[in-house]
């Protein structure tokens, strides 16, 4: 349990990191926010309360979905993710069906393997706080 509960926030970061690429939004700037760590919802984890073992299990998965996730991109696209990130830009990555397809599959293991690491409580938690966050991208995007 201690376990799976140490792998959660990794796989939450990685969520959310991958969710627009998945979704069908940039996948270039959702692949560079996987890849790269720059989830804005990271505050999301530092509100769960994690302890030290959750966050390095964590941190563990995040790190290992990010290197799966940088293997599915080719040189090219990672080279536009480095010049994106130096001008503070989205990069445009134009995903093939089969990249977007293996990073649903990264960002779904990586969920599953993040909510292995939380408690039941945090879990629960960590859902009001994604539904809280969809609200209000859904209200800034009206």
């Amino acid at each position: 349990m201690k376990k799976a509960l140490f792998l959660l926030p990794g796989v939450v970061a990685v969520m959310f990191a991958a969710a627009p690429i998945i979704s069908g939004h940039n996948s270039t700037a959702l692949a560079d926010q996987a890849r790269t760590g720059g989830w804005h919802g990271h505050d999301a984890l530092e509100k769960l309360n994690l302890t030290d073992s959750q966050k390095t299990q964590i941190k563990q998965i995040r790190e290992s979905a990010k290197q799966q996730m940088d293997a599915v991109l080719t040189s090219d696209q990672k080279a536009q993710q480095q010049q994106a990130r130096l001008q503070h830009t989205r990069p445009k990555l134009n995903l093939s069906d089969d990249q977007k397809a293996q990073l649903k599959q990264i960002r779904q293991s990586t969920e599953t393997q993040i909510n292995a690491v939380l408690t039941p409580q945090q879990q629960q938690q960590l859902q009001q706080l994604r539904s809280q966050k969809h609200q209000q991208h859904s209200e800034h995007s009206s």
